[in-house]
């Protein structure tokens, strides 16, 4: 009985992970977060979110970049970010549609300065890396078969700067990327005499990596060109790195619960490399532009490559309208940005390759002298109904408040 129980499960388990896209979804987010480590979630701050994800190459002391560790070199007081997001998804296939939302942590970070005169500064980060959130259902006269899987991975960094020239600034985060998955398949007979059946496969997840950045601003003194003063470009290379994963799978029938599967694995997490350009018009107007790039289709799952997986590509485009600041007007103090993105996923289902497209917008609402509400907006699709697959229409609105404070400030006593 032992070994007939193992071989349902081994069975069990292969149409878990083997399920095609051409289940209906119901009652969950996003279908494609099944494959890989779910959804990869890029967060640069609530400000980056609203310009179409585009910020690279942007260094200044009002914000904490955290797409490029380099961005936060000039930063002159102790800043703090915490940001939530509310996101909703209705989702269609051939068979219908169903909408889901949720609200989520989406980020907090602290960067401090040390050195102003170095651009040495460092900063505290925790952030979501990637989310798996569906719900499937499949059914015949037979057999009712019911997929779901949640978690995903979370990463937290610590960085430094340091700036050898005064245009120029390197920055570098330790990543520890961890997290759990669960993805469990729930199978009822319509025959007596059959088992209805929860078979539940957890992994935990855990690795390091490295992320490395550079920003230049200073092609006004190189060249002697006073308009290319505004010009800032930008770097970031993440290292790859194998994760390790703990896995178990749990059978659990009427009649019994059996362990089925305990051991280790490894998960290749690929290089992640970006470019970005920015320039800063009547110094008032930012308009920045970034492309990023991961190589995916060549990663290892547990000792192969997934046939579902395929090298993404990220292209943003980022506008700004920064506040007057010598003025009482409320209207006039308040920053407005927009953007569009385009993302070739690294998801590539039934020999289709998912793509997706964002209208960004949002404001900065100053709530206190050095203190800002920043309220973004993301719409856009991903996916499409064709060849047995699901179109997701995404809406996301996101919060974050950003502050400073006066930390490790030295006071010279008159």
């Amino acid at each position: 009985m032992k070994m007939k129980t193992n071989s349902l499960s081994i069975i069990l388990c292969t149409l878990l992970l083997s399920l095609g896209a051409s289940s209906t979804s119901f009652a969950g987010g996003s279908i494609y977060s099944r494959f890989g480590v779910g959804d990869l979630l890029r967060y640069g701050g609530g400000r980056i979110d609203a310009m179409g994800g585009a910020g690279i190459s942007l260094i200044g002391d009002g914000f904490l970049n955290t797409l490029n560790p380099a961005g936060i070199a000039r930063i002159a007081f102790t800043r703090i970010s915490a940001d939530f997001e509310y996101s909703g998804y209705s989702s269609a296939d051939a068979s219908g549609s169903s909408f889901y939302g949720r609200g989520a942590f989406k980020g907090l970070s602290v960067g401090f300065p040390i050195s102003r005169e170095n651009g040495i500064a460092m900063m505290l980060e925790t952030s979501p890396y990637s989310t798996v959130n569906y719900s499937t259902q499949t059914a015949d006269t037979s057999l009712q078969q019911n997929y779901y899987g949640t978690g995903g991975l979370s990463m937290l960094s610590i960085g430094a700067t340091y700036a050898p020239l005064k245009r120029l600034a390197f920055g570098v985060k330790m990543n520890h990327v961890y997290g759990r998955i669960r993805q469990v398949g729930s199978f009822t007979f319509s025959d007596a005499s059959f088992l209805s059946s929860d078979i539940e496969r957890s992994e935990y997840y855990g690795g390091f990596t490295f992320t490395f950045g550079g920003i230049f601003d200073g092609f006004g003194d190189l060249f002697n060109s006073p308009s290319l003063e505004p010009l800032s470009v930008g770097f970031v290379l993440t290292t790859p790195t194998t994760l390790s994963v703990d896995l178990e799978s749990i059978l659990t029938t009427t009649a019994s619960t059996d362990t089925t599967l305990r051991g280790t694995g490894k998960v290749d997490l690929p290089v992640s490399f970006g470019f970005g350009l920015s320039y800063l018009f009547a110094n008032r107007y930012v308009v920045t532009g970034d492309a990023s790039f991961m190589q995916w289709q060549n990663a290892q799952f547990f000792g192969s490559t997934v046939p579902q997986m395929r090298n993404s590509s990220r292209f943003g485009i980022g506008f700004e309208a920064l506040p007057d600041r010598e003025t009482e007007s409320f209207l006039k103090r308040v920053i407005y940005r927009a953007g569009i993105s385009y993302n070739a996923t690294n998801y590539l289902i039934n020999g289709t390759g998912i793509n997706e497209i964002f209208l960004t917008g949002g404001v900065g609402l100053p709530i206190g002298p050095d203190t800002r509400l920043n309220i973004g907006l993301q719409a856009g699709t991903r996916g499409t109904t064709t060849n047995s697959l699901q179109r997701d229409t995404i809406l996301r609105l996101s919060l974050s408040i950003t502050a400073s404070e006066i930390w490790f400030m030295k006071v010279e006593d008159e």
